[in-house]
């Protein structure tokens, strides 16, 4: 008898989750059980519950590369990176994690830290049960509304506003790799101020977060709303005014010439005046050339003709002046003169 009704409670409470786990499709979760261990514990909490349009997506891309980077690949549970992590725990190398933002976001909703393997199965079940009810876009929406970053801050919002003091929708790129560097472990790592462990994880979380934005990994959740570059503000000149007429100013090289034009017109003018005053000169009469025959002009005999010019003897023949031939070789430079250098 009594098994039955264990059977049909444990029925009751499986579908109790299940209608739960749909209706958190649609409605923000309400409480968590850390949230009320934390309560429990003394710690003031600090939640706002804000929607994933309302979050940068700067810190979409923090998340995964900190947490999960193929997280539109898998179906909530990533198989490869299990079997990576054992592996590399086996080798007795550093350990690490295999948990996929879905997995967490399950074990964050419905379950509590630690529990071992038991959890560690339900989780499992309800990742693949979220992941395929919700959508990757509702899931990354919900873990960043309740995960944990400290000193009872829950959600991106709060931790936005308590450790930056603005909206969750306006972090920069290195305060959301910031925010997602302390994700393990945030009551031990802090953000303000941050160690040097920290600046230097978050340092590489913002080179991860450049490769999801330049492979557009997160394509499954930003839809089209990924950080572009950031563009400098361009910077309206004031208008020009348009300079007016101003009557032009005569300078001195100016009142100079207008002088020496003056002296010359009056120059001119005194001249003329002169030309004037003076009487007419007398015309002169043309001079009459006579005109002679040229058959009665006498040729003049050999003995009058100057001395200087003789028909009989012939004018000397210019001597030939040798053509020097070039050189067969030239001279591999040209000397040329120094100048000598001024004053």
């Amino acid at each position: 008898m009594w098994l039955g009704n264990i059977a049909r409670a444990g029925l009751l409470f499986f579908l109790a989750t299940q209608l739960y786990t749909v209706a958190l499709r649609f409605i923000p979760v309400p409480t968590t059980i850390l949230m009320v261990q934390r309560g429990m514990s003394g710690e003031d909490i600090k939640r706002d519950w804000t929607r994933l349009e309302d979050i940068s997506p700067y810190m979409v891309e923090a998340v995964m590369g900190g947490e999960d980077s193929r997280f539109c690949e898998h179906d909530g549970i990533d198989w490869e990176a299990i079997g990576q992590a054992l592996e590399d725990n086996q080798e007795g190398g550093r350990r690490r994690g295999g948990s996929t933002i879905t997995q967490q976001t399950a074990k964050n909703v419905f379950f509590w830290n630690g529990g071992g393997y038991a959890r560690k199965a339900g989780e499992a079940w309800f990742a693949s049960l979220i992941d395929f009810t919700w959508g990757k876009r509702r899931v990354m929406e919900v873990y960043l509304n309740v995960a944990e970053w400290g000193d009872g801050i829950f959600g991106v919002e709060a931790a936005a506003q308590n450790r930056f003091g603005k909206s969750a929708k306006n972090l920069t790129q290195r305060e959301a790799s910031l925010l997602a560097a302390v994700l393990p472990s945030p009551n031990k790592w802090r953000v303000d101020p941050p160690t040097s462990f920290v600046q230097g994880r978050a340092g590489t979380l913002r080179q991860r977060m450049a490769v999801i934005r330049n492979s557009n990994y997160a394509a499954c959740v930003l839809k089209g709303s990924a950080p572009q570059p950031v563009q400098r503000e361009t910077v309206d000149k004031a208008p020009q005014e348009t300079p007016q007429d101003v009557p032009a100013t005569p300078n001195a090289e100016d009142n100079t010439e207008s002088a020496l034009e003056d002296l010359l017109d009056a120059a001119e003018e005194s001249l003329n005046k002169d030309k004037n005053a003076m009487p007419p000169k007398p015309e002169t009469p043309p001079v009459q050339v006579p005109v002679t025959d040229p058959t009665n002009v006498p040729t003049p005999e050999p003995s009058q003709i100057p001395p200087t010019i003789s028909p009989d003897v012939p004018s000397e023949t210019p001597q030939e002046v040798p053509i020097q031939s070039p050189p067969t070789e030239i001279p591999q430079r040209i000397d040329t003169p120094r100048i000598p250098p001024g004053p």
